[in-house]
């Protein structure tokens, strides 16, 4: 037994037949509703606790120094 005969038809037989037949309606999945990105559909809260933690750091960065400033300027006379 060949191994045509044993497998079937090679792969360029396949394509070719694919080729002669009229395309099937509603069986290519590129067509229709398309599912939304992943990223979209489930939002991630990285960003926002990124977010406070800058700010946060910001606000304390800021106090520190209104807090030395006042420092220096209350104990310096």
């Amino acid at each position: 037994m060949s191994r045509k005969e044993k497998f079937g038809s090679s792969r360029g037989d396949k394509q070719q037949e694919r080729a002669a037949r009229p395309p099937s309606i509603g069986t290519d999945s590129n067509k229709g509703d398309a599912l939304p990105p992943r990223r979209k559909k489930h939002h991630s809260s990285n960003y926002k606790l990124t977010k406070w933690y800058y700010n946060l750091l910001f606000v304390l960065f800021v106090s520190l120094v209104a807090g030395l400033f006042w420092y220096g300027t209350k104990f310096t006379d």
